[in-house]
């Protein structure tokens, strides 16, 4: 049941990113392997700040 609830809140981190225009799968990643709660910090930091990797393409 710990692990459903873990992975659900990742896939919550992950929809928060797709909504703010962000890619959701590195930071479902990201919630899955930290934490859901580290993965929504960093979320609301990254967003903050609006800290963007750039693309080369």
């Amino acid at each position: 049941m710990f692990i459903f609830i873990w992975i659900l809140a990742s896939m919550g981190v992950a929809y928060a990113a797709q909504i703010s225009l962000r890619p959701p799968f590195p930071w479902f990643v990201l919630a899955a392997i930290l934490s859901p709660l580290v993965g929504s910090v960093l979320l609301w930091a990254a967003n903050r700040w609006n800290v963007r990797p750039n693309k080369f393409i």
